[in-house]
């Protein structure tokens, strides 16, 4: 076999491959005796089908087969004599398929680049820490009682206020979204909660029932009905009716319909609900912290093939975000984003409970594959070709960001050979598993069959070791703050 190696780029590597014409009809003549032995022709016993036969009747199939196998075997021969790491499958272009001369191909290669794991004590954090805010328990005890509360009708006459549910009738316009367009009656809103449209119920505070007025608001851009982001909206409705909630009163009673032994019990419930929210907020809050060190502290070149798919899902995942918003990213593991399945879009920050951004990086196979160096624009697609060019920017900035972090994560994961125990990948399955009831089995079938799935459910968790590792050598040191700081949005700005 000859080999002549180009270099194209830092990271890409280029091989002319020639096998020679005596090797592949070495392998044709081997697969042929082999088929002599099972196959069944007219006139012929088994194991006594002529050679030249067999050639006529089943060489090009053979040829194939042949080709197809010493590509396999010469690549990986090339790869490993240099201890290549690849980034994600080779790319193989044959020049020609042999009838009698040598089997040429070449073959392109995209590495993993060489990173150095950092210097753990130089990365200094703050962990965000919030104790429990019994104002917030009484809070959503109090939604608690009110959930379960009575409804009634307004006894007297009166206008609209702040927290009555309303009764309405939508008359227009036809298109009536987000109402029913068929038949937009005895629509019931609480007002001063989110309601269908923000704005639209303030607008019926002070009204009285039997009341028939217009509401205009201007849908919102992230509303689900991306055709009329940004429109004014005008719908023709009639007050019928105001209602009110009457809150259960707070006590054992109230606890008992929840399925708690005591109001006690189920204030000790909510506390700890809460207090798992605020730890889960934190460490949100300093993986955040963390990744954006990380993203510091490195600008070396990535795989453009693999930055290239970064940047596609992306756009596949904008394409079904709500418009005018970066897709939403919630926490990314980099084994599966980074790797190229579909997942929902990520904007670089996750949003956790409508409140604490984070952005996760991606922990991935060493065959799996990310980016290029710089996030440059690429010559625009089918599936890019609408977008505009800041747009285009700022998705391949976010896929560089992201495949980057991706190949640190999984650099420092494989340098301290940190592994997911299979107890942990079965609890996993398990776990997925029991998220479709009444198909448990038929998933966790899918599952033991299926690597690329449990890959898939393994990232996050490889994610997870790999930065606990990491910020058991950080420098990471605590800071009290109010439950307001913890979910503020940490592009939004620093506090004093």
């Amino acid at each position: 076999m000859q080999v002549t190696e180009t270099q194209i780029d830092e990271l890409t590597r280029q091989f002319h491959v020639a096998v020679p014409a005596a090797d592949i009809e070495r392998k044709v003549e081997t697969r042929l005796l082999e088929l002599a032995q099972t196959v069944k022709l007219p006139g012929f016993r088994p194991g006594k089908v002529p050679l030249g036969l067999l050639r006529k009747r089943f060489g090009a199939s053979v040829i194939s087969e042949v080709v197809e196998q010493a590509i396999n075997e010469s690549s990986q021969v090339v790869i490993g004599e240099r201890n290549m790491r690849v980034a994600m499958q080779p790319r193989v272009e044959l020049a020609s398929v042999p009838e009698q001369g040598d089997l040429e191909y070449t073959l392109s290669v995209e590495l993993l680049p060489e990173i150095t794991p950092p210097d753990y004590g130089q990365i200094s954090l703050e962990r965000l820490v919030a104790h429990i805010d019994e104002a917030e328990i009484e809070r959503r005890l109090g939604r608690f009682a009110d959930a379960v509360g009575e409804e009634s009708a307004v006894e007297e006459p009166r206008p609209v206020a702040v927290d009555d549910i309303v009764v309405l009738d939508i008359h227009g316009p036809e298109d009536r979204w987000p109402f029913d367009n068929a038949e937009s009656l005895g629509v019931r809103i609480r007002i001063g909660l989110e309601g269908p449209i923000p704005g639209f119920g303030e607008q019926l505070v002070g009204l009285m029932p039997g009341t028939r007025t217009d509401v205009t608001v201007t849908v919102p851009a992230d509303a689900a009905r991306a055709d009329l982001a940004g429109q004014s909206r005008t719908w023709d409705v009639e007050l019928k009716e105001i209602r009110v909630r009457t809150p259960a009163p707070l006590d054992d009673e109230l606890a008992k319909r929840g399925g708690w032994e005591s109001l006690d019990g189920l204030r000790t419930w909510l506390r700890e609900q809460h207090e798992t929210e605020l730890k889960s907020l934190a460490r949100l809050r300093l993986k955040r912290a963390l990744l954006d060190r990380l993203a510091e502290l490195y600008t070396f070149a990535v795989p453009k093939g693999l930055l290239d798919r970064e940047y596609e899902a992306l756009v596949r995942q904008m394409r079904q975000a709500e418009p005018g918003e970066t897709p939403p990213e919630a926490e990314a593991h980099v084994h599966d984003e980074t790797c190229g399945h579909d997942q929902a879009p990520e904007n670089e920050h996750a949003d956790d409970q409508g409140a604490a951004h984070a952005e996760e990086g991606h922990v991935h196979d060493e065959n799996c594959g990310h980016g290029h160096e710089h996030a440059e624009a690429e010559p625009k697609s089918a599936l890019d070709a609408d977008l505009p060019e800041d747009k285009r920017h700022e998705y391949r900035e976010l896929a560089l960001r992201r495949v980057r972090l991706g190949l640190i994560l999984a650099e420092i994961g494989r340098v301290n050979n940190l592994r997911v125990a299979q107890e942990e990948l079965a609890k996993a399955m398990i776990s997925h598993a029991r998220r479709f009831p009444g198909q448990e089995q038929a998933v966790l079938e899918f599952l033991r069959k299926t690597p690329d799935a449990q890959e898939s459910l393994a990232a996050p968790i490889l994610e997870e070791k790999v930065v606990d590792f990491i910020l058991e050598m950080a420098n990471v040191t605590e800071r009290p703050v109010d439950m307001a700081e913890l979910l503020r949005d940490p592009d939004a700005g620093t506090t004093s």
